[in-house]
């Protein structure tokens, strides 16, 4: 059947119209051909065409949602046949619930926003055009990502999110570290991959489907064994280790932060790292039935949450400090998703991207404002940046955890399943909250307090450098960036008050509606756990108040004490040298490279030169035979003759 020729598949009652749907899709990858074919040496209108486009899909995704508010769930499919080889057939199709429905939300607003503020952060840079065209075609693909009814599509914009990240990490490739960082993110995301890829291909093989409803169908009747299924979604979480850098696959993430900063901002929050977690979700009635992957997905949240959060104390970069928050944050939503907080995990999902993008965003300003990410060369901005100032607090509470805001609702719930699933784990959940509050907080105060320390000179000579401003004298940035942080700042406070418990759980029913069983996914609230994380979180934040704005203690001194842990910490627990010096340059570079070469020396080139020798010495030897005497080679057939007459006859005697 051809490609949108097929009906139109209805399950359950909202009513979008399917042009609805696929304009949401079609807007960015519209505003990507204009740029790339025709505008991208215009601009100022490829900024605009972009923010356009973005915007119009922000638009139609508020629409969907509101319809599917409206049926208080459900689910609508439209679905049709891409392309049929044998047996395999493979569909094209959009698949709209609640969980669906608020992740296009996210993704655009919080794209949208960026979108606004690039426009100063950007200005003046040669590749501004390009630079657009690359966040339309990144946009789309986590749209498409979302929006996919099947394994098959969804891969395929995975794969999308995955190129798109190459090209805005390593925008400014003309800088060594950041062409080394987006390969780096390249390679280290297609390791998870492969693990992806091994599970779509699983369940083609034993079940024959890559529509999602089918394999939640299969998985939950038992036509799937429990191997086929643990193997599943091992594999699933694997490709989700890699886009949602959990450990060991986490090391790429940090790098990352060498691409303009609204490409951090989008990356961080809304788009690429949201998409391991929402891949889990999307394949949570999967991931319930199998207690080996759920105890392998537990472990390796925690694990990452706690990595990622003692590196962060110890960071001097700006951008660094949240890039190893996200990894941590991720780490916490996917500990959740391993103790059965479906709902809980991607709660913080969506109220992590609005304060992270905030936060992104703010440590955007101050770079502009200061030319630096090192905090050692800030300090005493609050007075020249009040709304940037302000805004990053905000952010900064919400994040950490702090009654009313939008962090505090979503990191309740998380600590409150990891409470009643495993003690080992909310030990490890309440600890890496502790040192969220602090880490964020030491950054507040080695930023905005304090005396300034100058900022990073302007290099007049560097053609390529946008930075126009002075920063020995910063000043708060112009509307085109303020406007977004104010704008992101509301969410970052009140986007947690749409899953109160007891109040409104709206968010809880709204993702649990997307689950064959929803029922099973009520949200609750327990006052011992909100107070004691909250106490907890204040403890964070008194201690970086303590160090780092009273001086009760030198950071250095606590630094010596700590020394060897401090060390680790400095160093990344040393994965980065494991990974680069001792795989890439000894076991790749010299060994595996090494055995390459002596395979393709003694095996490739033996086989093949040797064959070249065989037919030589046989042509050599055989050549003897032609000496131009007709009667020797009468004399040859006639022998020829006799022996194959004998031989018949000897085989079939009369």
């Amino acid at each position: 059947m051809p490609f949108f020729l097929a009906d139109v598949l209805e399950v359950g009652v909202p009513t979008i119209d399917e042009w609805v749907v696929w304009a949401i899709l079609a807007s960015p990858i519209v505003s990507w051909a204009l740029i790339a074919l025709y505008l991208r040496k215009i601009p100022a209108v490829a900024g605009y065409v972009t923010i356009a486009a973005v915007g119009l899909s922000a638009v139609l995704s508020v629409i969907v949602l509101f319809n599917v508010m409206d049926a208080d769930g459900g689910t609508v499919v439209f679905t049709h046949e891409w392309f049929t080889a044998g047996s395999l057939e493979v569909n094209f199709g959009a698949r709209i619930d609640g969980l669906s429905a608020i992740m296009l939300v996210v993704v655009t607003s919080v794209s949208f926003l960026v979108q606004i503020f690039s426009q100063g952060y950007m200005e003046g840079d040669k590749g501004y055009g390009r630079y657009y065209a690359h966040m339309s075609l990144f946009t789309a693909s986590m749209l498409g990502l979302v929006l996919a009814d099947n394994l098959f599509m969804l891969f395929v914009f995975w794969e999308l999110v995955g190129l798109c990240s190459y090209l805005l990490i390593g925008f400014w490739f003309h800088k060594p570290s950041a062409a080394a960082a987006a390969k780096k993110a390249f390679i280290v995301t297609r390791i998870g991959d492969l693990g992806l890829l091994a599970a779509v291909l699983l369940i083609w093989a034993e079940g024959g489907t890559f529509q999602i409803d089918e394999i939640h169908q299969l998985a939950l009747t038992g036509a799937l064994s429990s191997t086929v299924i643990t193997w599943f979604t091992l594999g699933l979480f694997a490709g989700a280790a890699g886009k949602s850098a959990q450990f060991p696959l986490h090391v790429w993430l940090p790098d990352a932060m060498e691409g303009p900063t609204p490409v951090s901002a989008l990356i961080h929050a809304a788009t690429m790292v949201a998409a391991g977690v929402y891949l889990m979700g999307r394949f949570f009635p999967v991931l319930e039935l199998t207690t080996d992957a759920q105890g392998v997905v537990a472990w390796i949240g925690a694990l990452t949450a706690l990595i990622a959060a003692t590196i962060a104390v110890v960071q001097t970069d700006f951008k660094r400090v949240l890039a190893y928050s996200t990894i941590s944050q991720l780490g916490y939503m996917m500990l959740a998703l391993g103790v059965f907080g479906y709902v809980a995990a991607l709660f913080h999902l969506m109220t992590h991207a609005f304060f992270k993008a905030l936060l992104f965003l703010g440590s955007g300003s101050v770079n502009h404002a200061t030319n630096t990410f090192d905090m050692r060369k800030m300090g005493g901005l609050r007075t020249a940046m009040p709304f940037t100032f302000w805004t990053f607090v905000i952010g900064s509470l919400s994040l950490a955890g702090i009654f009313p805001l939008a962090g505090f609702w979503s990191k309740d719930e998380i600590l409150h399943d990891a409470w009643d699933e495993n003690l080992a784990l909310w030990a490890i959940a309440a600890f890496v909250a502790f040192l969220t509050a602090f880490y964020m907080f030491r950054a507040v105060f080695l930023t905005f307090f304090g005396e300034y320390k100058g900022g990073e000179p302007v290099d007049h000579h560097d053609e390529e450098s946008h930075f126009h401003g002075d920063p020995a004298h910063p000043h708060e940035s112009g509307w085109v960036m303020r406007l977004p942080l104010i704008i992101l700042a509301v969410p970052a406070i009140a986007a947690g008050w749409v899953n109160m418990a007891g109040m409104t759980d709206w968010f809880g029913r709204m993702v649990a509606g997307a689950l064959p069983e929803p029922e099973l996914h009520a949200v609750s609230f327990d006052w011992w756990i909100a107070g004691s994380s909250t106490v907890i979180a204040l403890a964070g934040i008194g201690t970086a108040w303590a160090i780092y704005y009273r001086g009760v203690i030198a950071s250095s001194t606590l630094r010596d004490a700590f020394y060897p842990l401090a060390a680790i910490f400095e160093n990344k627990y040393f994965l980065d040298r494991l990974y680069e010096d001792f795989f890439a340059r000894t076991v790749l570079q010299r060994w595996w490279n090494r055995l390459l070469e002596l395979i393709d020396v003694y095996i490739v080139d033996g086989i093949v030169n040797g064959a070249g020798t065989v037919s030589r010495g046989l042509s050599s030897r055989l050549g003897v035979l032609q000496n131009g005497q007709v009667q020797a080679y009468g004399l040859g057939l006639v022998v020829g003759v006799v022996i194959l007459v004998a031989a018949v006859f000897t085989a079939n005697p009369l």
